[in-house]
């Protein structure tokens, strides 16, 4: 009996950490330490599904060790999965259930499907046991899942906006925080080595984007066939982008944000540029062809979001006011004069830049 009270405490506890989140990678971290202290497992897998074009894609986003040792991003272990564990996971995705292989004198490995609101596979979770347990432990760790997913649900509920589905302005401004203090902690982690090579890690761009002659397109069909053009607009970005961490915002109005890697300017550039005339190609319902500007800066040395995006920003009021349907750089503008800095404040080693455009 005590060690049933015991359980439900553990339980009950482990519930409360998980909702006390609101970011998912701490979520996620939070439901795979609540599981491990309610069941002997081994080791945790958890695995994000990615589809494109039909084909199913999984990768390994957070690992916990023997040791307990929580694994995630760039820390992961190298991992393989075998054909067996593969093809138990398919199999998991196609029938949305519990999946159990036996490795005979090594343990089990459960496969628990976790599903979203739509009832689709968007994670699974390979739970590495010395025994297979017991039905109602089975239930009772999909019932922490069912916890998880509608939780999650519910957080991307407000972080999402209500017309596109898009990303909304208040996450971009987190997104942009979490770039700029990594890339600050990779920097003194430099200074304070002698290895300065320079690193292969794709660097991080942004590109503030704004539909070109928005309001008469409202003015001439009307504000539902305006939404529509939004709706469509963000589905062709979305679209676009060819990397799973690559990010598209509604930054409100007709603007948007899209964050994404790329090893320079030059492949920034082209990336950025691909996604303008994607758009541009596009027949519009009624419409016809829509243009977009972007502006696009690096994510690098800035000192909050909004000197990030004021940046990015100057580049597209640029490209609106030359011509616009174009694709500008905020440090090519600066190489060629078209851009100046007004305004320089040496702040603890962060530069400060207020920008003037010049025509």
């Amino acid at each position: 009996m005590k060690n049933i009270i015991q359980n439900r405490i553990t339980l009950i506890d482990g519930l409360a950490d998980i909702t006390r989140h609101h970011e998912q990678n701490m979520l996620e971290e939070s439901v795979l330490k609540t599981i491990t202290d309610l069941f002997p497992v081994e080791t945790l897998h958890l695995y994000r599904l990615h589809i494109f074009n039909e084909n199913k894609q999984l990768s390994l986003i957070l690992f916990i060790d023997q040791e307990g040792q929580v694994a995630v991003e760039n820390n992961l272990p190298t991992h393989t999965v075998s054909e067996k564990l593969n093809t138990a996971l398919l199999a998991s995705i196609e029938n949305k259930k519990i999946e159990l292989l036996n490795y005979q004198h090594s343990g089990w490995d459960v496969i628990y499907p976790i599903l979203n609101a739509d009832k689709d596979v968007f994670s699974l979770l390979v739970c590495r046991f010395s025994e297979p347990p017991s039905l109602d432990e089975q239930q009772i760790m999909s019932g922490v899942l069912s916890v998880y997913s509608n939780y999650l649900s519910l957080i991307e509920k407000t972080q999402r906006d209500k017309l596109t589905g898009l990303f909304n302005r208040e996450t971009l401004d987190s997104e942009i925080t979490k770039v700029l203090l990594k890339e600050s902690f990779e920097h003194s982690q430099k200074k304070n080595t002698s290895d300065q090579r320079q690193s292969d890690d794709l660097n991080t761009w942004l590109g503030v984007i704004d539909i070109d002659h928005f309001k008469l397109i409202n003015d001439t069909y009307g504000h539902l066939y305006g939404d529509e053009v939004l709706i469509l607009v963000a589905r062709l970005m979305m679209g676009s982008c060819v990397r799973e961490d690559d990010l598209v915002y509604r930054y409100g109005g007709e603007e948007f944000v899209v964050i994404l890697k790329a090893a320079n300017e030059h492949h920034a550039l082209m990336a950025f540029d691909r996604l303008r005339q994607n758009v541009y190609e596009h027949s519009f319902p009624q419409v016809g062809n829509v243009a977009i500007s972007i502006g696009f800066v690096q994510v690098l040395g800035q000192q909050s979001p909004s000197d990030v995006i004021g940046m990015a920003d100057d580049a597209l009021y640029y490209a609106k006011e030359n011509g616009r349907n174009q694709t500008v750089s905020h440090k090519n503008l600066l190489d060629q004069g078209k851009l100046i800095v007004t305004k320089h404040v040496d702040n603890n080693d962060v530069d400060m830049f207020i920008d003037e455009v010049i025509f």
